[in-house]
């Protein structure tokens, strides 16, 4: 089944500490491959030269691809066993490539790799060149009270959102809608209107990273 391709860009974006403990030697279990990778990439992964961020950084290419699609096909399924993932080298430490989902329709993807994976992706592939994203550790406290993650993430966008476009950080906010069980993608709101903009958040061990684009074909009204 094609997933509907909007006029509007969708983004979507995730990072992994492939260091992180709960990640490290995944790479070998060979049932986990399985599941969320195709033979060729099962392939890939054992012949790389670090096989756990060879898993990681196709997994991330997976999980963007996702957040996209659910944003154009609502209650689109996951099934990262049948989603293929092509890279090719276009830095030294920068792949770019495609997500094909079964149908033939594809999500563009970039991966940069190094003491975490992080990849950015988008529906149309001239969008891709558009995105503003960051990745950012997570403060260490040096006490007993932890820094959460999520909210980290937000005001790391939020940030970035206000610099680039000359906003009002206290106006702007971030909402997620709750369907049943499950959260929908996070939404930007400025002044209480939604604003123009797809953003995607990710967190995992001690990274954060954030993605945003700006929806050229939507009103600037808010924005004034």
């Amino acid at each position: 089944q094609r997933w509907r391709r909007s006029i509007l860009p969708y983004i979507g974006n995730d990072v992994v500490d492939w260091k992180l403990p709960a990640n490290a030697g995944k790479s070998w279990d060979s049932r986990y491959l399985r599941k969320i990778l195709t033979n060729a990439e099962i392939e890939i992964v054992q012949e790389a030269e670090n096989q756990d961020r060879a898993l990681w950084s196709l997994w991330a290419c997976k999980e963007t691809a996702y957040k996209v699609v659910r944003k154009t096909s609502v209650g689109a399924p996951f099934l990262p066993r049948l989603w293929s993932v092509q890279l090719k080298q276009s830095g030294h430490t920068v792949m770019e490539g495609e997500v094909v989902l079964p149908g033939g329709s594809t999500v563009f993807v970039q991966l940069s790799a190094e003491n975490y994976v992080h990849c950015i992706g988008a529906d149309r592939l001239r969008d891709l060149e558009q995105i503003i994203w960051g990745v950012e550790p997570v403060p260490e406290t040096g006490s007993c009270v932890n820094i959460d993650p999520s909210l980290h993430g937000r005001k790391c966008l939020l940030r970035k959102l206000s610099d680039v476009h000359q906003l009002d950080f206290r106006e702007m906010e971030i909402r997620r809608a709750k369907k049943g069980l499950e959260f929908q993608p996070p939404y930007l709101y400025y002044k209480n209107e939604k604003a123009p903009f797809d953003i995607s958040l990710s967190h995992d061990g001690k990274f954060v990273a954030y993605a945003f684009i700006k929806q050229l074909s939507c009103t600037h009204a808010i924005l004034n």
